[in-house]
């Protein structure tokens, strides 16, 4: 049996200073311009720079207008361990681009380099052997 790469991920956000409620105030609380919420879709992240950053289903988009883009499709196994966990899709979902575990960080860097950023400081924080 393989290691769960999402598991992982929630269990180095729990080792995070202030645990994995830290990790979106701490890491991205700078970049939103309110909290993040959760819609009938899934989950939506208002930016500062006035775009936003969604989960509608598995599919991880951002929005300027009425303009959207598909970054990443979340695996399944993602949001089935970020439900159990209680903790934010959105946030795994990050957390895996960065991390390597899901294809898309690309993406996500050309449309938003500073949440791209941000989820590349948090993977260093969490996942990162010789950092923690």
């Amino acid at each position: 049996m393989g290691r769960d790469p999402y598991a992982e991920l929630v269990w180095q956000l729990g080792r995070l200073p202030g645990g994995m409620a830290a990790a979106v105030p701490d890491f991205f609380g700078s970049l939103l311009s309110r909290p993040p919420e959760t819609t009938v879709e899934g989950e939506r992240w208002s930016l500062r720079e006035g775009a936003s950053l969604e989960l509608q289903g598995r599919q991880l988009r951002t929005r300027l207008g009425d303009a959207s883009d598909a970054l990443a499709t979340l695996p399944q196994a993602l949001l089935d361990t970020a439900a159990q966990a209680g903790i934010s899709p959105l946030l795994l979902g990050l957390l895996a681009l960065a991390s390597g575990d899901v294809e898309g960080d690309r993406a996500l860097k050309r449309h938003l380099p500073r949440v791209d950023a941000a989820a590349r400081d948090l993977m260093l924080m969490t996942v990162c052997r010789l950092c923690g």
